[in-house]
């Protein structure tokens, strides 16, 4: 499970200050060597090599109680029939997570420094998990409407509008008026909630294949359509070519999985209700709005 690149704008909370003993303390064996990883703009994560040569991950959760007992809550229930990670320990009063280090690369790495065909071989094994993730009854409910309705008026009136310019925010806001009925597809289930090329860890198969070997960052699991995840999977479009996407299909139905008709547009729309939560926000990231723009763009000239 490699590091991750680090983003140039502010984090939405500060990095927790942990020791060497206070890690070494937490995970009741001595440390070897210790090393930061990037877990984005919210977490502190540390890559930890024990004397005894063992690799593990502590995450401390730095966004309250509920993100922290709803990973733990949710690895442990997926534990041993999804790839998630192996919990070694945990610590609800310093909201820390100790599990193994997961082999292997990010999904977003395979793709930039391995051979095409490596990123091409996981578009089938992606389509089966995402199916299998969408067996998984969940606790909760799903309604969509709520949220076309909050992206509406971020895109009327507020700082969405503001950020993505009325002309596109128009767009979107006709394009999500007229797909309204579809965006509440499928049965509701279990959802990642943030699925991307950087939460899949992806280790070489043999050959010119690939498999997944464990995603991680589960605090925003929740109950939802399937097409949450699969939006997110495929935020980046142009990441993935028909092939690809073809692929995706049949790995998906092959493993018993059910899609609407124009299932990418869709997802896409249901995805693009989080890109204008995001604009919204009052902080400011201008790399996360310049990102989201670039996406909603697309999404606009792809549905025009």
């Amino acid at each position: 499970m490699p590091t991750r690149e680090r983003s140039t704008d502010p984090r939405v909370f500060p990095l927790i200050d942990v020791g060497r003993e206070e890690l070494a303390e937490l995970i009741g064996e001595p440390i070897a060597k210790l090393e930061p990883v990037d877990g984005g703009l919210t977490n502190t994560i540390h890559k930890v090599t024990l004397t005894n040569a063992q690799v593990l991950v502590v995450k401390h959760h730095a966004g309250g109680e509920q993100p922290y007992a709803d990973e733990v809550a949710t690895i442990s229930k997926l534990a041993g029939i999804l790839p998630v990670p192996e919990i070694v320990r945990t610590d609800p009063v310093r909201r820390a997570i100790v599990y193994r280090w997961i082999e292997g690369i990010t999904l977003d790495e395979c793709r930039r420094k391995q051979p095409a065909a490596a990123f091409a071989s996981l578009a089938e094994p992606l389509g089966r998990f995402l199916a299998w993730l969408a067996t998984f009854d969940w606790p909760g409910s799903w309604d969509v409407m709520p949220f076309v309705a909050g992206a509406d008026k971020r895109l009327a009136t507020r700082r969405a509008r503001e950020r993505l310019g009325p002309q596109m925010a128009d767009a979107l806001r006709k394009a999500l008026d007229a797909a309204a009925p579809r965006l509440g597809w499928g049965k509701p289930c279990l959802s990642h909630g943030d699925l991307g090329g950087r939460n899949m860890i992806v280790q070489h198969a043999m050959g010119e294949r690939w498999r997944i070997g464990g995603v991680i960052d589960w605090e925003a699991a929740t109950c939802a359509s399937p097409l949450v995840d699969i939006g997110s999977l495929f935020r980046y479009t142009s990441r993935y070519d028909a092939r690809f996407v073809a692929d995706f299909e049949r790995g998906y139905r092959e493993a018993d999985g059910a899609l609407p008709d124009d299932w990418l547009r869709t997802a896409r729309l249901v995805d693009a209700l989080w890109l204008v939560e995001m604009l919204d926000e009052p902080r400011e990231l201008p790399g996360v709005y310049a990102d989201c723009r670039m996406l909603v763009a697309k999404l606009v000239a792809d549905l025009s």
